[in-house]
């Protein structure tokens, strides 16, 4: 029989490395941790040669210098003290309180303020705190100003099923002989403001009418009939015992 040379075959299921192989792997294991911890040890030693910030020393400035950082100090300090002046100082308006609330006017609901007239506005009102140059007003009154609406009296229908409607009014500014009136309706549930004549004038417009009296008979537009007038007593001074 013929020797027939095999070479070196591994069990099925099992790593076979050779010697050199084996020397080969122990020895770069090896490299890399010697390598791993010398690394480690460099960078230990950086962290542990670097100064503190006590360490070093600050030289004195020269006088150019401390001159410059002043020069740039000085502003900063002007400017900060300024703004807080500013914000300290109160705002003062010069408006008087009619204009100032002209704003709040304009946007008051006439239906849900019994207070209000039943006049259309058509003017545009310019907030002052802008750069428009129209923010302030150039109807100022001189000569005083209108007093707000109050309830004055009532209304009494002289014509048809009865009605009593308030009577409100205020003194006209322009004219102390004229009033300015209007009244408002009392059916469902939304209240109309309705102008007021008499003697053939609008009590409504910018002028006003006369006075109404006890007993005068107006015209109020919209139920298109003539109403009685019940005016309330004024209100007096009244002596106080103390």
């Amino acid at each position: 029989m013929n020797n027939v040379n095999m070479g070196k075959k591994c069990i099925p299921g099992i790593i076979c490395l050779e010697n050199m192989t084996l020397f080969l792997l122990v020895f770069l294991c090896l490299f890399i941790i010697l390598f791993y911890f010398q690394y480690a040890r460099s960078v230990s030693n950086k962290i542990a040669n670097q100064p503190s910030p006590s360490n070093y020393i600050i030289s004195p400035a020269s006088p150019s210098d401390q001159t410059k950082l002043n020069s740039s100090i000085v502003p900063m300090q002007a400017q900060a003290q300024a703004q807080a002046k500013a914000q300290a100082q109160p705002t003062i308006s010069i408006l008087p309180t009619s204009i100032m609330d002209l704003a709040t006017r304009l946007t008051t609901n006439s239906m849900n303020d019994p207070y209000v007239p039943p006049l259309k506005d058509t003017s545009i009102y310019f907030q002052t705190n802008t750069s428009d140059e129209r923010g302030i007003p150039i109807n100022v009154r001189t000569s005083g100003y209108n007093r707000n609406y109050s309830q004055i009296g009532i209304l009494t229908r002289t014509n048809g099923s009865e009605m009593i409607l308030p009577l409100m009014g205020r003194k006209n500014m322009r004219r102390n002989d004229r009033w300015q009136y209007y009244t408002m309706s009392n059916t469902g549930n939304l209240n109309t403001k309705l102008p007021v004549s008499s003697n053939g004038k609008s009590c409504t417009s910018e002028y006003g009418c006369d006075e109404i009296y006890n007993g005068d008979i107006v015209y109020v537009e919209g139920y298109n009939d003539t109403f009685k007038a019940t005016v309330y007593e004024n209100s007096l001074f009244s002596y106080i015992p103390f």
